[in-house]
């Protein structure tokens, strides 16, 4: 069993040129899985603020199950690129299968929700009331049921990448998308369907990416995820588990994290919380290239400090750094110019709008800071470290961030509570950037113990 060579070598050739092979499919990816939001976000958006709001509400919900799940897909694509960099495939084969399983296993804490009182209570407790309750329960619905084709595409996704192949998830990305853009208005509006046509046009998308990656995976990767058991099983999610649990702990307070905001907000009314969604939709697209470096680092570093090359690792971690801040720099400083050109494809209110505009503004401060962060958890979840990119992401979405909304709400009101978010982005920055020295000095020993040199 052989990887295909069509896909790129990680272990050879031009660091830069490797990342940008590997990180422009991820970008285009990642585009089109902020697509997948933000298109059902403008049709959204025009059916009313009490929809906008039901959104809202639901997104730290699918945010906590993404994470849990894209923690341990995260954790498997580390563990099978650092297999197959030291030329154990049948090793690989046993993380997709082990994975595969437990991932899917995850997805069934949110099946309760799949019933009216269940749903209504939940979503009473992250602030909502009257017409948004029932439009929170329509648009779950079809999304819970959604969770295990999200589930199998990020498994599949990662066995993909564990082989230096990015180029084949970009295409389920970009076929699922277009199949949810082109139903999203007909389910909305045609069929009358309103909020709940968005999440069933959601489901199909990502039914057909999963049908392709399934389609792909048989022609062309010859490690195949499957429901399989093992008696390796137990060991090999503990393995990923140490990856993908602080992986997901850290992607989860991001989701905790906007509960909770959304609590403060919620004095301010459905307008404040639309508008604070609106404005995460548009920054989505700001890091994008950030995010597709992050994706493209991930598989690299485990490739290569399972092949002993640290100065490859080196070099990857200044290649992101420089790439990264500068996009994100001249990207930031137009979105911050002139972010009405973008909110303007969903219609806000002249209220909403103009929370919106404050809030992408004070975030944008920091933006530099932010893609900084970003490309160093790359460096942590890529080694089998992310507990330190948790840490730091702790430490933004909850210590400081939400600590600093209250108390910036007392003084300021609500122009106030924007402000939390540059504050906390720099909090996260200083500390990850004390722990990547420590992290780089901890693979050069690694790498050096087990390979005897750079």
């Amino acid at each position: 069993m052989a990887i295909l060579k069509r896909n790129i070598d990680m272990g050879a050739g031009s660091v830069a040129g490797t990342l940008w092979q590997l990180a422009l499919p991820s970008m285009f990816s990642m585009l089109f899985h902020t697509l997948f939001h933000l298109v059902d976000t403008v049709f959204v958006a025009w059916l009313g603020e009490s929809s906008l709001a039901a959104m809202s509400l639901t997104f730290p919900l699918m945010f906590v199950i993404f994470a849990l799940v894209n923690g341990m897909a995260v954790g498997t694509t580390t563990r099978m690129s650092n297999s197959l960099g030291h030329g154990q495939v049948d090793e690989a084969q046993g993380y997709a299968d082990s994975a595969l399983l437990l991932v899917l296993i995850l997805t069934t804490p949110a099946l309760p929700l799949l019933f009216r009182p269940s749903s209504d209570a939940f979503f009473s407790l992250l602030g909502g009331s009257g017409d948004v309750l029932p439009e929170s329960y329509r648009y779950a619905t079809w999304l819970v049921l959604g969770t295990p084709l999200m589930a199998f595409s990020l498994i599949a996704d990662s066995t993909f990448r564990s082989q230096g192949d990015t180029v084949t998830p970009m295409k389920s990305m970009i076929l699922g998308n277009g199949i949810n853009a082109i139903l999203d208005p007909i389910m909305i509006f045609t069929f009358g369907w309103g909020i709940a046509g968005a999440s069933i046009a959601t489901f199909i998308g990502r039914l057909a990416s999963c049908l392709y990656l399934w389609s792909r995976l048989k022609k062309r990767s010859p490690l195949i995820p499957g429901l399989t058991w093992r008696p390796d099983h137990p060991r090999k999610w503990i393995s990923v588990g140490e990856i993908g649990l602080p992986v997901a702990i850290s992607q989860g307070s991001m989701a905790v994290g906007s509960a909770l905001l959304n609590r403060i907000l919620s004095g301010y009314g459905p307008a404040a919380i639309g508008a604070f969604m609106l404005g995460n939709r548009v920054e989505m697209f700001v890091f994008l290239p950030v995010f597709g470096f992050n994706g493209a680092l991930v598989p690299f570093i485990g490739y290569n400090i399972g092949k002993g090359d640290f100065s490859r690792i080196r070099g990857a971690l200044k290649v992101v750094l420089l790439s990264s801040t500068a996009m994100i720099g001249v990207i930031g400083t137009l979105v911050y110019l002139w972010p009405h050109l973008v909110l303007a494809l969903f219609r806000p209110s002249d209220q909403v709008m103009g929370m919106a505009v404050a809030s992408i503004r004070a975030s944008a401060t920091a933006y530099l800071f932010a893609a900084a962060d970003i490309s160093f958890w790359g460096i942590f979840q890529g080694s089998g470290r992310p507990v330190y990119g948790m840490a730091a992401q702790i430490l933004r979405t909850l210590v400081v961030r939400i600590p600093s909304a209250a108390a910036l709400s007392r003084l300021f009101g609500l122009s106030g509570v924007w402000w939390c978010q540059p504050l906390s982005a720099l909090a996260s920055f200083l500390l990850s950037t004390f722990f990547i020295f420590k992290v780089m000095e901890k693979i050069r020993e690694e790498i050096r113990s087990g390979y005897g040199g750079d």
